[in-house]
């Protein structure tokens, strides 16, 4: 199997598979609980929390949830919003930020899709024009999922204090953390979600860094555990694997990360050479390339691949089934390409053999589809 699908998720690690299974099966208890082996596990808690912390460099908290799209959504409904007050997120947000945008502009809410570039990014000076002394939350992803245009959020974010000092910036870094550098302090965010299955951690955990001094209201209301923010029993062994996840992930970055840009650039040469249109932004996580084909389905594509145990993308996860028409537009492709877009996405385990079959089967499978082209 060649696996290249990796933003949208990732194999787990060994260890953190080992250490899931160990809190399921022998540490299994209720971390509210008041016995010894239950206060063992919320002391566990507590300590990942605050390693995940400094891991991100950050100055706040960690608030464990169960997945980047709550982390997301807490960021989003659980925010300080004055009525009629002006919201402000990229066009070229994931799902799980654009739909609940559009939610708060069902609400009333002056909602304002900031304009992105064709590689998906910000364009800085469209953002400083739309922000005002009313803006009372803004949202930009830290690296976009679907091209891996890194947007300079610790800019984006200066530029929005500087005009309104109250203004709440959140970033949906989860295709950041360890495949670019990180210092939450630095970026300057109030919010920054991560997720586990991202990272070779697990599905089903993930997190969102609140930082010092800021408030949110909770979007789940129970038993008041994660400070009263996330109600919910804790997923122990979820949460320690997470923080394991992330650790791997920081300090394998300098290791990992020249392999995936020599990977990267590779594919990009061997699109371009090919014809296909490759996205390239202003900065760019090697993790992530965005291409497009000339009158041959992206989805077709996918499909001609898998029979040889080869696994793409065609956009993120959370939206190929709907059809949606969102990248095409933002990328701006000739016509003949806006249906053959692909994404191919690394990981640690990416080997550049996978890439050498990868090549010689897509250009075997793009010559043979083009015989059908009309």
């Amino acid at each position: 199997m060649v696996y290249l699908d990796n933003a949208g998720t990732t194999k787990p690690l060994d260890e953190c598979l080992k250490i899931y299974s160990e809190y399921q099966n022998e540490k299994f208890f209720n971390p509210s609980a008041l016995y010894h082996p239950a206060l063992e596990l919320f002391d566990e808690i507590k300590t990942t929390r605050d390693n995940i912390c400094k891991m991100l460099k950050g100055k706040g908290k960690m608030i464990f949830t169960s997945s980047g799209s709550e982390s997301d959504n807490l960021a989003i409904f659980g925010s300080k919003k004055p009525k009629n007050s002006r919201i402000i997120v990229s066009a070229s947000e994931h799902p799980a930020v654009f739909n609940a945008a559009m939610e708060l502009k069902q609400r009333g809410y002056d909602v304002i899709f900031c304009p992105v570039d064709t590689s998906g990014r910000v364009i800085e000076k469209d953002f400083a024009e739309i922000v005002n002394e009313n803006t009372s939350f803004i949202s930009v992803m830290h690296v976009n999922n679907e091209t891996g245009s890194v947007n300079d959020i610790k800019k984006l974010c200066s530029i929005a204090k500087r005009i309104n000092p109250d203004v709440i910036f959140h970033s949906d870094g989860v295709q950041a953390v360890g495949k670019i550098r990180i210092s939450l302090i630095d970026l300057g965010v109030d919010l920054y979600t991560v997720s586990g299955h991202k990272i070779h951690g697990l599905k089903g955990v993930a997190g969102l860094f609140i930082k010092d001094g800021i408030n949110l209201r909770p979007i789940i209301y129970g038993g008041g555990q994660e400070f009263g923010m996330r109600s919910s029993t804790e997923n122990v062994g979820g949460i320690i694997s997470f923080g394991k996840a992330i650790e791997r992930a920081v300090e394998g970055y300098g290791e990992y990360g020249k392999n995936i840009k020599e990977i990267r650039d590779d594919i990009a040469e061997f699109f371009t050479n090919e014809g296909y249109k490759v996205v390239e932004g202003k900065e760019q996580s090697p993790y992530i390339i965005c291409a497009a084909m000339p009158d041959v389905r992206g989805e077709v594509m996918l499909h001609s691949l898998e029979k040889y145990g080869i696994y793409i993308g065609t956009g993120s996860a959370c939206s190929s089934k709907k059809g949606h028409k969102r990248l095409p537009n933002i990328l701006k492709l000739p016509k003949e390409y806006e249906n053959g877009i692909i994404r191919i996405s690394f990981s640690r385990f990416t080997s550049k053999n996978d890439i050498e079959y990868f090549k010689k089967r897509i250009n075997l499978e793009y010559n043979h589809l083009k015989k059908y082209i009309n």
